[in-house]
């Protein structure tokens, strides 16, 4: 492992090594099994522990996933020791015949307080029978339940954990959740699943039902003025919570086509929510648990409560807001000046959408020519900072985004599945936005590395060697050669991007980049963003549905109040020791991963449902994965993913099909026909399983291999 990604794991903990996370009852748990005796020592005698993650297979089996990135251990189903799937324990481990082995000596915290199942009755005791796989015991239930009745799904908080020789849980029944196989029954089990609490406590809907409905004028104490500037939102036509708004001033004097010749002053006002979430109350209490806005298909379940989040912190057209103000120059190579950061009361000019802007950019007149004249002064200076970022070598993947459109009578019918970005006007009206916000990050970032603020950053390490060689072994495999050194900066795998931007398998190749790159996190310890080509990043624009943004926010408010700058009135926040801040990133993290893997979840349930009355259609589409289950597939209208099993391959071809070492390809045994990712194909849906969250496909015949 390189130092400085052992120097960032370090910083992420602490000098102690370990994690510590604040959790209500849903998000960790006292109840803990006894230690295990201590297993069998290494071949040499040594005992070998580590701390690690366990992923448990529904075979019986588990993988340890060691906390400190150094690999996994291989736990038989007699060594899990009362650990269920995404507990952290203790692992002690030594060297096995494929690689390391281990046994659970304990579990450290609990992933799971509840589980979803369906009610049973067997004889007089009542049952759950989990609907988690992973969740391998005997749920017995206590007494009698109040909620739900038989064959119902239902919400079971968990009383005592499985002992340290078993499996079997004891559960309480909370509530009912409905039928089984109806979505709204199985996306509220995906939230369950991913701790996240549709619902948010009493205290915290008593303490929003006292929020002010209007801007206080003792509130504008020590705030910049700045409502004569144009400010206006752009964001999708369902949004309620705006809680960014942009404008650009043109310096110095410049006719229609000398514009961009000048310099040009950008603002972004970014609603403050610090203001109104102080810490210590029961909304920074709330925030601090979720962390993230959940977005699924049909609703989003928010950080905080709506009449913050879409009434006084919202930046709505028309009326006066207090935002922080991030306003730095950018000329016309797209450099950019350093960022002035303050507390303002800005007046939101206009609400525009994504589509109403790239209407417009298409040349299509609908708006005032007002409004069409600060659209291209904002497109001009997006502009100049795309094309700076290119220069360093940020890297832009082509990679598809589906939106679920359902129909506004009746949120329960699903009318269609596009891409997300069906238009290259519509992807310049969101880059137009998007790239304004990476400035402004950018911007606030140099300023907490140049006065050492404890701020959270969000990082990007260099991809893994292993992942490389990997990636270089696919690319030749489809026909692209690529130097390895090239894929170890930005600018080389930039320039090696743009090489295949017109290659024929460029969806697939893109795919593949973006499960080489390592994953972005939140940190205290700035190590750079490489997917940016940035040398520092951070979140801040966005403290309505993320809590990182938040703590920059209070903490750039804290410097400035240091510096007797615009911080807005007292009490203003005091600046977090880093070791909060740290802990309050290994927090997100954790919660990001959660959420991200919800919205997928509920992505993936709702594109099942779609594909339920298209049983029988055929399709073309691209292979986009390959595992030894199989190969997935994703079509190219709708976008969705589904999954051609290889016990059906084998079936129909009465051959064998093997995985290659690179997990790229199936090969027939005896046909030695290939299926590799990237070839094109024609499918068949044959299921659509609403529980399983699964579209299974039957292949038809490769287009192109």
């Amino acid at each position: 492992m390189s130092r400085k990604r052992a120097d960032k794991r370090q910083a992420s903990r602490g000098s102690s090594g370990k994690r510590k996370r604040p959790g209500r009852a849903f998000d960790g748990a006292p109840a803990l099994p006894e230690p295990r005796p201590e297993p069998m020592a290494t071949r040499d005698g040594t005992p070998r522990v580590a701390s690690c993650r366990v992923m448990v297979n529904p075979a019986g089996f588990a993988f340890g996933e060691r906390l400190d990135g150094e690999g996994s251990i291989f736990i038989a189903p007699p060594g899990r020791g009362g650990a269920m799937d995404g507990d952290e324990a203790v692992v002690a481990w030594w060297p096995g015949p494929r690689g390391a082995e281990g046994t659970v000596r304990s579990v450290t915290r609990r992933a799971r307080t509840r589980i979803t199942g369906i009610l049973r009755r067997q004889g007089k005791p009542w049952i759950v029978e989990p609907d988690d796989p992973r969740v391998l015991g005997r749920a017995d239930v206590v007494g009698e339940p109040k909620e739900g009745r038989i064959g119902q799904v239902v919400v079971a908080r968990i009383i005592d954990y499985p002992g340290p020789w078993g499996d079997d849980l004891t559960v309480q029944v909370e509530r009912a959740l409905g039928e089984p196989g109806t979505l709204a029954t199985e996306e509220a089990k995906i939230l369950i699943e991913h701790g996240i609490d549709p619902l948010l406590p009493p205290p915290v809907m008593a303490a929003a039902a006292k929020v002010p409905t209007r801007v206080l004028r003792r509130e504008h104490e020590n705030r910049e003025d700045l409502r004569a500037l144009d400010f206006m939102t752009i964001d999708p036509p369902d949004a309620r919570d705006f809680d960014d708004a942009v404008c650009v001033e043109v310096l110095g004097r410049a006719g229609k086509r000398s514009v961009g010749r000048v310099p040009m002053r950008v603002h972004v006002a970014v609603a403050d929510v610090s203001h109104y979430v102080r810490e210590g109350h029961c909304f920074d209490d709330e925030a601090t648990l979720r962390c993230f806005t959940c977005y699924l298909p049909d609703r989003a379940v928010p950080m905080l409560a709506e009449p913050l989040s879409a009434n006084i912190c919202s930046l709505v057209p028309h009326k006066d807001r207090l935002a922080m103000v991030v306003s730095f120059v950018v000329d016309e190579a797209g450099k950019v000046g350093e960022a002035e950061v303050r507390a303002a009361v800005i007046h939101s000019k206009a609400r525009l959408t994504y589509g109403q802007v790239a209407d417009d950019l298409a040349g299509h007149a609908k708006l005032p020519q007002v409004m069409r004249n600060r659209i291209a002064v904002l497109r001009e200076a997006a502009d100049r900072l795309q094309r700076a970022r290119r220069r360093r070598g940020a890297l832009e993947l082509d990679l598809p985004e589906i939106k679920v459109l359902l129909d506004e009578d009746d949120p329960g019918r699903i009318r269609d599945v596009q891409a997300s970005r069906a238009t290259p006007e519509m992807a310049r009206a969101y880059n137009l936005i998007e790239e304004l916000m990476v400035a402004a990050n950018e911007g606030v970032a140099r300023l907490a590395v140049k006065h050492r603020l404890p701020v959270v950053y969000r990082v990007h390490d260099v991809p893994e060697d292993e992942r490389i060689e990997r990636y270089v072994a696919v690319a030749g495999l489809l026909g692209v050669e690529v130097d390895p050194e090239r894929l170890r900066t930005p600018k080389g795998f930039r320039g090696f991007l743009k090489r295949i931007a017109e290659h024929p398998r460029r969806e697939a190749l893109h795919q593949l980049c973006l499960r080489t790159l390592a994953q972005a996190e939140y940190s205290t310890h700035n190590i750079g963003h490489f997917a940016l080509a940035s040398p520092a990043y951070l979140h801040f624009t966005s403290p309505i549905r993320r809590y990182p943004d938040l703590i920059n926010h209070r903490v750039l408010k804290a410097w400035l109040n240091r510096r007797r700058g615009p911080a807005g009135p007292a009490p203003v926040p005091r600046m977090p020791p880093v070791r909060q801040s740290r802990e309050q990133a290994e927090r997100a993290n954790d919660r990001e991963r959660a959420t991200v893997q919800a919205e997928r979840d509920a992505k993936a349930l709702f594109t099942a449902a779609f594909m339920r009355d298209r049983i029988g259609d055929r399709f073309e589409g691209s292979i986009s994965g390959v595992s030894a289950g199989g190969v997935y597939v994703t079509l190219d209208a709708p976008p969705v993913d589904g999954m051609v099993k290889r016990a059906r391959l084998e079936k129909e071809a009465r051959e064998r099909w093997e995985l290659d070492e690179l997990g790229a390809r199936l090969r027939g045994t005896r046909s030695k026909r290939e299926l590799k990712v990237g070839d094109r194909v024609i499918v068949e849906v044959i299921d659509a399983s609403i529980e399983r969250r699964q579209i299974e496909l039957a292949l038809m015949g490769v287009l192109s291999g």
